[in-house]
C-alpha cells in the first residue's frame, strides 16, 4: 500500500495495487474508489483532503465496495472480524480496513461489484 499527497491538487491517494484505474465510483463527498478492468480496488482518492479530518467510509459505502450487504458487515463487527470506529450510532471504516476485507472477498464478488456500478 502506498499513500501520496499532492499539495497542488489537494488530493490524497491511497494506492492498494499497481495498475490503471478504468472506473471510479463515488463513495461519499470528495471520496472516490478507483477500480481496474477486473473490478479490483486499485486506489481511493480523497479530494480537498486538507479540509477533511480523515477519509472514513460509511457502512453503506464499505458494503457497496465489497459487494456485501450492510447486515453482513454488522455480523462481521459482532464477531470481531473487523473493528470500525463508532461515531454515535454509525460505523466508520478506514481505507486500510476495506483493503483487508476486499482481500478476503473472492474475485467473483469483486467482479460483481464492478458490474453493479
Amino acid at each position: 500500500m502506498k499513500i501520496t499527497f499532492d499539495k497542488k491538487a489537494d488530493a490524497l491517494v491511497i494506492s492498494f495495487m499497481d495498475g490503471r484505474v478504468s472506473r471510479d465510483t463515488k463513495l461519499s463527498a470528495n471520496v472516490f474508489a478507483g477500480y481496474n478492468r477486473e473490478g479490483n480496488l486499485v486506489e481511493i482518492q480523497v479530494l480537498e483532503a486538507s479540509k477533511a479530518d480523515q477519509p472514513w467510509l460509511t457502512l453503506e459505502a464499505t458494503a457497496a465496495l465489497l459487494g456485501k450487504s450492510t447486515r453482513t458487515l454488522l455480523r462481521w463487527i459482532e464477531t470481531g472480524k473487523v473493528s470500525p470506529k463508532k461515531v454515535g450510532r454509525d460505523y466508520r471504516f478506514l481505507p486500510e480496513m476495506v483493503q483487508k476485507l476486499s482481500g478476503d472477498a473472492s474475485p467473483i464478488a469483486r467482479r460483481h461489484v464492478a458490474k453493479r456500478k
